[in-house]
C-alpha cells in the first residue's frame, strides 16, 4: 500500500503564506528602489562639475578695521561707484608690487552696506580714534600700527605721495 502524504490548508496557512509573498515582493522593491537611486545618484553626481571657491581676504569692514591680524597695515577706503576708484586701487596696486616688503593693504569699499553708515562727503574725522567716531571720505588712506589709527590721509594727491607712486 502506497502511504499518501495529506496535507491540510487551513485559513491561517493560507494567510500566513500570503502574508510572507507580499512581504518578499515589498523587500525586493525596496532593495530595487535603492540600488537604482543609488545609481540615478552616482550618475547625476558625475554630470556635476565643481568650482573652486576663493575668499577675498583684502576687503574688509569697518567694523573689522582695527583689529586685523598684522602689527601694521593699511586701509585703502573708497567709493567704488566713484570715478577716482580706479585711481585708488591703482596706487594701491603699484605700492605693493613694487616695494620689497610691502606693509599689506586692505580695501575698504565705502559704498557697501555696513560701511555705508561711516561714509560722508563732507566734514570727516581725522582724529577718531575708535570705531564709532569714524566718519571717512572718499579716498582715505589710513595707517593702523597695534591697533590704533596712526595716520589718516584724504585725496588721491596724499596717498600717492604716501604709497610712493610715481607718476610717469
Amino acid at each position: 500500500m502506497k502511504k499518501q502524504k495529506i496535507t491540510y490548508k487551513t485559513e491561517e496557512f493560507e494567510e500566513m503564506k500570503k502574508f510572507i509573498i507580499v512581504l518578499l515582493v515589498v523587500v525586493i522593491l525596496i532593495i530595487g528602489i535603492y540600488f537604482l537611486s543609488k545609481f540615478v545618484v552616482k550618475h547625476n553626481a558625475s554630470l556635476l562639475t565643481y568650482q573652486e571657491g576663493t575668499i577675498e581676504t583684502d576687503t574688509i569692514i569697518v567694523g573689522t578695521l582695527l583689529n586685523r591680524p598684522e602689527e601694521e597695515y593699511y586701509v585703502l577706503a573708497y567709493d567704488s561707484t566713484s570715478n577716482q576708484a580706479l585711481a585708488y586701487t591703482t596706487y594701491a596696486s603699484y605700492y605693493t608690487s613694487e616695494k620689497e616688503e610691502p606693509i599689506k593693504v586692505y580695501y575698504l569699499d565705502l559704498n557697501e552696506g555696513f560701511n555705508k553708515a561711516y561714509y560722508v562727503t563732507e566734514n570727516s574725522n581725522p582724529k577718531a580714534t575708535k570705531i564709532t567716531d569714524l566718519k571717512i571720505q572718499d579716498g582715505t588712506l589710513i595707517k593702523i600700527k597695534n591697533g590704533k589709527i596712526v595716520k589718516y590721509l584724504e585725496g588721491a594727491t596724499k596717498i600717492a605721495e604716501e604709497l610712493k607712486v610715481e607718476e610717469e
